[in-house]
């Protein structure tokens, strides 16, 4: 294709034919776009020239229609919905991606530069060929039919400018060539049409000179002298006088051919391009001020393609620029070889979960197809009662894996703040391998709650405990770097500099879109006033610019979210592709939107989006919600979340009854994806839309929500949805609902749900109701589990335990293997007291045998490591270990996690080994801080107690015991605050405390270990009686110390013994009991209990 700009334009295609480009101001566009070939021209600069600075209201429409009627010219054969490869557009406008040799224009001015340059050389050939070919490119005047257009008139003069010089130079080098006798007539032609261009006289003086014509050429001296004298009144140029004396003196120099004596006088380049938009380098708007940034993220980059990668958190507010220098490590990884992958994650635009990672896997290509198929719920699901713990550890370990396999490589999580729970869990996961792979996450955050607060908390701690993980903040630019951003875009104004900064607050992309603004208004100056106070007034009055179809399409590409399908908007807007392309150009070309791969359209930043959206109103944006759901229903593959989103959001505009089909369809795919989070808030969706209508349905709606809540540890969320579930089935009588409901905390767990001590009486009272119902055995056995259970911390524990192993015996003859399990598990927790420790060992024995998900062998493990830990089978206990900590890793759920981890530190502190003990403590604790349950701090202060005390430094911690064990959810922390005092030398405080708090002594599962802790008080205050604890404690005396299911190990009960024995004035059976103390301790090798107990056997012994 060939664009020729000298006469009226004309543009050939590739077979030479004529191509019509239409209307007067169509072809002035294309004029504009071809004198600035692979350059964007500016929008605002388009419609500048094409109406002198007078546009009308309609002129970017207009525009746009121009440029489309010239798409179709150019490209004819172009497919519907296919981007245009020549006329394409580019913030701030449009691009002619034709290459430059293909505009005559820039083909003559490349040609006269070439062969200027080649005369000063002194390669006259190669001069006179190029400038030859340049004067044979001007075909008639250059942009005559635009000679009223302002943007014509600098190039037009600077092309004639450079049509003299070359013309000057291609004699000069004819002449040098020795070509002097045809040289003469086209000189003498050019010196009458150019009489004052002095050169001309003196190529035409030294043409006759040369071909033998000396009258003539004096003849010649004396025309031009007589010329300027007589018309200027001026003086021949010291150029020509110094050839008239050349010739008067008949020089040698001038006879033969060569080299011309007098050199022409230098001549700056000239180009087509009209003035103020020559070439300058690219300014990259978020990467001013960013070197430092910049460097550290090459490093990273280094360090991942030598296999050590990991995760680099890029922090700051919205538009400092993090998804530039994302951008920026982007291209530097592409350069050296690296794979990328982008993930952007959504803002409550109902994106399913594991959105990020779905588009990062599309990108790695092979290397991520099984784990997209995985993620995206391709692959098989889990079998009704499989794990969904070990299910998810598998989901993970297949992305990490891909991760790896398609390193050395970069994966862009932007704008992490929004991401789902799920994926933040993921990220969490990939973090810990990704330090010794090739790998490198580089995630953009804001320093905001997000969409998830909770889980962006955990994860953010998470990652500061792994290796590999950094995180670089970027801060608002300076004044100064304000003054360089603007001297970059030629805005030297100081002042300008200050106001901006003033307005911004150094925010980039607020600045960026304020300048675009100003410039669009003229107003780019020190003195403008009304400089608009907020980013969503600036892009708002932008957006005001545009043509009214492109800002009611923009508005419904808000509702749609920041990344648009051009499917979707076609759907929502029944406009088709072809005519909704051509309305949002205009965005485009303003950097409103984007045109992005994978989807149709991108917002240029989260905050256009937020700008629009923000503008509609509620009315209307739930009115365009509902008409974009409805769309989206006919087109195939749209995720049942993304309808649910939008269903929801028109929920008062008629689209209730569809939020909630699909809520619940969004929250069963989300439970089988291992989405657990995300099963939650759709869960809680379905509700809020279904509202108070249809009370069976929303009964069913609240116990699976409070199954999901229940899973995920908000136990306090779970009873409040269960107990409005109980409540609705109650009353009108849906009794297989109402079993589900009241028997939600009845599955398999390691703790009891309850508060510590509390007995809720209206599900006891239920429970028993549903018991006298004629009931079939699965039914009866969950309830029986259920109630025993809910007696637990009641008089009537020891009925609550016959119970519970009713309900075993009726789920062994279902031959139910999950029923048998949870059953099982009711019953060790129902009877947790010291004398059932041989029955509750036989019921784990058995769960083990049955064949259990990860989840119920991991549950089985951590109650079999107590009884192993408290009958002294270390080795049994250590097999445990290990089995325990891999389920947990495969579960991957906080509760498993922490549950295994405080089982760990009992077998630590029993074996003396303080610092991983105390590594743990700080661990688990972490992990079920996000639970809402009782206490949640006391198996840490436990653990870390007893750490203390080993080392005696119990004076660290004990006024923190002391203060904590008054609050009322902390009565089982209060005997060891008192031992702590009395350890920290208060005796006085301890035995105050010990008058107060001694007086109950619950038989519940903290009875195991804090009879002891009161039997070392009372051996030392004599408070409470010595003698009832002897007693108490007499029948275990060949157990191991162990505090509940684990958090910490005091040795053998034979030392307690020994101490309460001598208090009551037994020295002998004190004796007895601390050398049986320490036979144990020296046999199983715990060597600080030894310690402990050869002090004491010293002490009587002596």
């Amino acid at each position: 294709m060939d664009f020729r700009l000298f006469g009226p334009i004309e543009v050939t295609d590739a077979d030479g034919r004529a191509v019509d480009i239409g209307t007067p101001k169509q072809r002035a566009v294309l004029t504009m776009l071809a004198l600035e070939p692979g350059r964007v021209v500016s929008l605002d600069r388009l419609i500048d020239e094409l109406w002198s600075g007078e546009a009308p209201s309609s002129a970017t429409g207009t525009l746009q229609a121009y440029v489309s009627q010239l798409r179709r010219a150019l490209e004819p054969g172009r497919p519907p919905r296919t981007p245009p490869k020549v006329l394409v557009t580019r913030e701030p406008g449009y691009l002619l991606a034709v290459a430059p040799g293909q505009v005559d224009l820039v083909r003559f001015t490349a040609l006269a530069e070439d062969g200027g340059r080649a005369l000063t050389r002194g390669e006259h050939a190669a001069a006179a060929e190029s400038l030859r070919g340049a004067l044979e490119t001007w075909r008639g005047e250059p942009l005559a039919e635009f000679a009223a257009y302002e943007f014509a008139q600098p190039v037009v003069a600077r092309l004639t400018e450079l049509r003299a010089t070359a013309t000057e130079n291609w004699f000069e080098a004819r002449l040098a060539l020795g070509d002097a006798g045809s040289c003469v007539p086209d000189l003498e032609r050019l010196v009458e049409d150019h009489p004052y261009r002095e050169r001309l006289w003196s190529l035409l003086v030294l043409a006759l000179y040369r071909s033998g014509r000396q009258a003539d050429a004096l003849a010649a001296l004396r025309r031009v002298r007589a010329l300027l004298a007589g018309e200027l009144g001026l003086e021949p140029g010291p150029g020509l006088r110094r050839l008239e004396q050349a010739v008067f003196g008949q020089s040698p120099d001038l006879g033969s051919p060569g080299p011309v004596l007098l050199a022409p006088a230098a001549a700056a380049p000239v180009t087509a391009v009209p003035p103020g938009t020559a070439p300058r380098p690219l300014v990259h708007d978020g990467l001013v001020a960013r070197r430092e940034q910049l460097g550290r993220v090459a490093a990273r980059l280094a360090e991942a393609r030598r296999g050590r990668g990991g995760v680099l958190l890029v922090a700051g507010e919205a538009g400092v620029g993090k998804t530039r220098l994302a951008e920026a490590a982007a291209d530097e990884a592409a350069a050296l070889g690296m794979a990328v992958a982008w993930g952007r994650c959504a803002e409550d635009t109902g994106a399913p979960a594991f959105w990020p990672w779905l588009r990062v896997l599309r990108d790695l290509g092979p290397d991520g197809a099984d784990a997209l198929t995985a993620l995206s719920g391709g692959s098989p699901g889990q079998t009704p009662g499989g794990d969904p713990g070990a299910a998810l550890f598998e989901l993970h370990e297949r992305v990490t894996e891909a991760l790896r396999a398609a390193g050395p490589a970069l994966v862009v999580l932007d704008d992490l703040h929004w991401a789902d729970a799920s994926s933040l869990r993921l990220l969490a996961f990939a973090a810990g391998e990704l330090h010794r792979s090739p790998v490198l996450v580089l995630a953009t955050i804001r320093p905001e709650p997000g969409g998830d607060p909770e889980q962006l908390r955990d994860t953010l701690a998470a990652l500061t405990r792994e290796r590999g993980a950094e995180r670089l903040t970027l801060p608002p630019f300076t004044r100064e770097e304000v003054a360089a951003y603007l001297a970059g875009r030629d805005l030297p104004d100081t002042r300008l500099a200050a106001l901006l900064h003033e307005r911004t607050g150094g925010n980039p992309f607020y600045l960026g879109e304020l300048i675009r603004l100003l410039g669009s208004e003229h107003r780019l100056d020190a003195a403008s006033v009304g400089v608009p106070d907020g980013v969503r007034e600036v892009i708002g009055r932008r957006v005001a610019r545009l043509p009214e179809e492109t800002r009611a399409l923009l508005e419904a590409a808000a509702v749609l979210g920041r990344e648009v399908s051009l499917d979707a908007l076609e759907a929502a807007c029944g406009v088709d592709a072809e005519e909704a392309m051509l309305r949002l150009e205009p965005a485009v070309a303003t950097g409103l939107l984007v045109e992005a791969p994978g989807f149709d359209y991108r917002f240029s930043h989260a905050l256009v989006r937020d700008a629009l959206y923000a503008g509609l109103g509620r009315v209307r944006a739930a009115r365009l919600h509902l008409r974009t759901g409805e769309a989206l229903e006919t087109l195939p593959g749209v995720e049942a979340s993304v309808l649910a989103h939008h269903f929801m959001a028109a929920a008062r505009a008629g689209g209730a009854a569809k939020a909630v089909e699909y809520a619940v369809l969004a929250a069963r795919q989300a439970a089988a994806g291992c989405a657990y989070d995300e099963a939650v808030e759709w869960w809680g969706r379905a509700l809020a839309a279904l509202g108070p209508a249809d009370p069976a349905r929303r009964c069913a709606l609240l116990v699976r929500r409070g199954e999901a809540l229940r899973a995920v540890g908000d136990v306090a969320g779970a009873r409040s949805a269960l107990q409005e579930a109980i409540g609705l089935a109650a009353g009108i009588g849906e009794r297989a609902t109402l079993i589900e409901a009241v028997t939600v905390f009845g599955a398999m767990s390691v703790w009891n749900w309850r508060h510590y001590g509390v007995v809720d009486g209206e599900s006891v009272t239920l429970l028993e109701g549903l018991l006298e119902e004629p009931l079939g055995d699965a039914e009866r056995a969950t309830l029986l589990g259920t109630l025993g259970l809910e007696l637990y911390y009641s008089p009537r524990r020891a009925e609550g335990e016959l119970l519970a192993a009713d309900g075993v015996r009726l789920a062994r003859r279902t031959g139910d293997p999950r029923l048998l399990a949870r059953s099982l598990n009711n019953y060790v927790m129902a009877a947790w007291v010291s004398e059932r420790e041989d029955e509750r060992r036989r019921a784990v024995e058995e769960m083990l045998a049955l064949p259990l998900d990860a989840t119920g062998e991991a549950v089985a493990r951590v109650f079999r490591m107590a009884h192993l830990l408290r009958a002294g089978e270390f080795a049994e206990w250590d097999r445990d270990l290990a089995r325990c900590a891999r389920l947990a890793d495969e579960i991957r759920r906080p509760e498993m996690i922490g549950m295994a981890r405080i089982a760990e530190a009992a077998g630590r502190t029993m074996r003396g080994d303080w610092a991983e003990a105390e590594r743990l403590a700080e661990e688990f604790t972490a992990l079920i801080a996000g639970f809402s349950m009782w206490g949640l701090d006391y198996p840490g202060l436990i653990t870390l107690y007893t750490c203390r005390r080993g080392q005696g430094r119990v004076d660290e911690l004990a006024d923190r015991l002391v203060s904590r064990a008054h609050d009322p959810d902390m009565v089982p922390l209060r005997a060891v605050a008192v031992l702590a005092a009395l350890d920290a030398g208060d005796t006085a405080l301890a035995r105050r405390l010990a008058e107060r708090w001694s007086g109950e002594i619950r038989d519940d599962w903290t009875a195991e270990f804090l009879v002891v802790v009161w039997g070392h008080v009372a051996a030392r205050l004599g408070v409470p009686d010595p003698a009832a604890l002897y007693r108490r404690l007499a029948p275990y005396g060949e157990r191991l110390v162990v505090s509940g299911m684990g958090g910490a190990g005091w040795g053998s009960t034979h030392l307690v013994l020994a101490e309460l024995a001598l208090a009551t004035g037994e020295r002998g059976l004190a004796l007895r009991h601390a050398r049986r103390a320490h036979e144990t301790h020296l046999r199983l090798g715990l060597d600080h209990w030894a310690g402990e107990s050869g002090r004491l056997l010293a002490g009587l012994d002596g």
